[in-house]
């Protein structure tokens, strides 16, 4: 097997079964959200506001305008995103997270607390720095 296609699985393998670890402990809270709601709840919680338009560019969501469309309408319909006209371009929408939408973003918090709680029990410190030093070359590399 080349190494790039080791490497990559390896990536993905760690990567799928994190958000799986993640997915797992919020559906033990009641929480059932798709991986793109959880993504724009991430999004918006990370910035404070966001133009939905901007969505459209984050990695591992749709870049279709339909589908972040949707998505953003189903979280507005649930209560977890405000959406509101942008004041300086009509055609624009500046979302929000709600009351419910900030409780959402810090359960997704703890989720994540949770995932590195776990890294630091299985490498250490000085381990997982090389780790991410490698994989930062790596991608910087590809």
């Amino acid at each position: 097997m080349y190494i790039q296609s080791e490497l990559s699985f390896l990536c993905r393998l760690v990567a799928l079964k994190s958000a799986k670890r993640h997915h797992d402990w919020l559906k033990q809270q009641g929480v059932t959200l798709s991986s793109e709601q959880a993504i724009a709840i991430a999004a918006v919680a990370d910035k404070g506001e966001l133009r939905q338009g901007d969505l459209m560019g984050l990695p591992y969501l749709a870049s279709e305008k339909s589908k972040v469309s949707r998505v953003v309408q189903g979280l507005v319909l649930e209560g977890y995103i405000d959406r509101r006209d942008d004041i300086h371009d009509r055609r624009s929408k500046i979302l929000t997270l709600s009351e419910k939408g900030q409780m959402m973003a810090d359960m997704m918090s703890q989720a994540e607390s949770n995932n590195k709680l776990l890294l630091s029990s299985l490498l250490s410190g000085e381990e997982m720095s090389s780790l991410h030093n490698a994989l930062e070359k790596i991608a910087q590399a590809l």
